[in-house]
């Protein structure tokens, strides 16, 4: 019979009974492999980057105005020894200025003791964002040390002399409080551009606080800033005004000065402008009572209305001209000029005053030149020009043209009687009169009588211009005729000369006689 076999249950050696299910193979998990890799990659990266920023600054740093970046300690200091220029500190305020520079930075600070302790301050566990920060803006520059935290005194080296610097700036600032009056003045709180009082001008009267100011700045200069400004001080910076003054009661005496001060006058002689009688000038003449309230005072008015005409009359004082010859001339003396009548000044400043008057008005004179300049300048238009050294005389017009001229005999100063020199007026004009001299005490009759045609008098009655027929004609202008054949004190003239002259000339012409 054939053979048969028997069923069996064949079951692979790797099925277990109950699990009829093969088992997947383990895979490797690739993406966290990956970001252990690259956090540990960061990881030494940020490590190597706080290792290299506590040895060297960041980019764009710079300390005491000089460029470190990326510099060691020992490298930013052969930096800071070698800029040029060296470190120099500059202090302003209003209407102030001044500058310190040492010799070299190591006679201001210890230079390895500031890198060294500037390079320990770097933030080296921000260093990527400190980086990318200079990275991204390179043209800013920050300064490793930080002005804003308190000044570090141990900055500065034994050689430093601190003493020289406050010396020095005190001494500045001592000049500067000169120009300022520290009170509350109504010259100091008129500001002239504003053209009034202001209670803004008046606190700029205040002086600067000595010690303040040295302190601020020495802080600067150890932070090692370039510059710094007193307004970051503010009022600190200044000692109150003397008086202890409210500002209540400044703003109160500018408005009540302001009140005062109206008049805008300016003051003319011959059309030019001699003085202003103005807000500025007005502050001069205010003066505050113990509770500032403002008055004008009458007597400082009256002293500048004096001193105002003494500097404007011209009468008798020195004058210098140049002839058109060009002959310079230097005169003093006689009676041509301008003389401010001072009573009338005063009136009219006073009106002024009251009034609040503005515009124009002429300085009022008892008498007047013919033009005005300046004191010691010429003041007259056309004149006779008499030069006794030259014996000589010459018309000239407003302009210097030549009109007239002629030899001359003058006093003789060898009897007392020389001609007397200065700026006078012709004050008189005659036709056939007989020229008496003064009375002999033992005669009892006049030591002269001398007829002339043509007489132009110019000191007083006494002394003029006028023909002398009894003169040689030689004489005339002859340098040493006076010597010898001099007159009683006149200036003698041919015949001709004192005709032609006699009818060009006007009372009221200038004569000068001079050496």
């Amino acid at each position: 019979m054939p053979f048969k076999s028997e069923p069996t249950d064949f079951k692979p050696a790797h099925f277990a009974p109950g699990n009829d299910t093969p088992k997947p193979r383990r895979k490797h998990n690739v993406p966290l492999i990956i970001a252990i890799v690259i956090v540990a990659l960061a990881a030494v990266a940020y490590a190597a980057g706080a290792i290299v920023f506590s040895n060297i600054y960041y980019p764009g740093t710079v300390i005491a105005g000089t460029d470190v970046s990326l510099c060691t300690a020992s490298g930013a200091a052969e930096r800071l020894r070698a800029a040029s220029p060296a470190y120099s500190f500059e202090l302003t305020g209003e209407d102030f200025a001044w500058s310190y520079a040492p010799e070299t930075i190591d006679d201001l600070i210890d230079v390895e003791a500031v890198t060294q302790g500037e390079l320990a301050k770097n933030e080296v566990f921000i260093w990527p964002a400190r980086l990318i920060t200079a990275l991204l803006s390179p043209e800013s520059e920050q300064d490793a040390i930080d002005t804003a935290t308190a000044p570090d005194f141990s900055r500065f080296s034994s050689s430093f002399d601190e003493a020289a610097f406050e010396e020095e700036l005190g001494a500045a600032v001592d000049a500067h409080n000169e120009d300022r009056s520290g009170t509350f003045t109504p010259t100091g709180a008129y500001d002239p551009e504003a053209g009034a009082f202001t209670p803004e001008h008046a606190r700029a009267c205040k002086k600067f606080d000595r010690d303040e100011v040295i302190a601020f700045a020495k802080a600067h200069l150890a932070a090692l800033s370039p510059t710094a400004s007193l307004d970051e001080l503010g009022e600190e910076a200044y000692l109150p005004l003397e008086g202890d003054v409210s500002d209540e009661q400044i703003e109160s005496a500018c408005d009540a000065m302001n009140e005062l001060a109206g008049a805008d006058l300016s003051l003319k002689m011959g059309g030019a402008e001699v003085a202003r009688v103005d807000g500025a000038l007005i502050a001069q003449w205010i003066v505050l009572d113990e509770n500032y309230a403002p008055s004008i005072d009458e007597e400082a008015v009256a002293a500048w209305v004096e001193k105002l005409a003494d500097s404007l009359d011209t009468v008798g004082t020195e004058r210098t001209y140049t002839r058109p010859d060009g002959k310079e001339i230097t005169v003093s003396g006689g009676t041509f000029g301008w003389k401010v009548d001072r009573e009338a000044l005063a009136e009219l400043v006073s009106s002024a005053l009251a009034d609040k008057q503005t515009g124009e008005a002429d300085v009022p004179c008892s008498q007047t030149g013919d033009v005005f300049t300046a004191p010691g300048e010429r003041d007259w238009g056309a004149y006779v020009d008499i030069d006794i050294s030259e014996q000589y005389a010459r018309y000239y017009d407003a302009d210097g043209n030549i009109l007239w001229e002629s030899g001359v005999i003058t006093g003789n100063p060898n009897l007392g009687q020389d001609t007397p020199t200065g700026v006078y007026y012709l004050n008189n004009s005659l036709r056939n009169i007989t020229l008496v001299g003064r009375t002999d005490p033992e005669t009892g009759e006049p030591e002269y009588e001398t007829p002339v045609s043509f007489w132009m008098a110019f000191v007083g009655s006494a002394v003029g211009l006028h023909d002398a027929t009894w003169q040689a004609s030689s004489s005339f202008g002859d340098p040493n005729a006076y010597y010898y054949c001099g007159s009683h004190g006149c200036v003698n003239l041919p015949y001709n000369k004192a005709e032609e002259l006699f009818g060009m000339l006007e009372v009221g012409t200038c004569v000068i006689t001079h050496q």
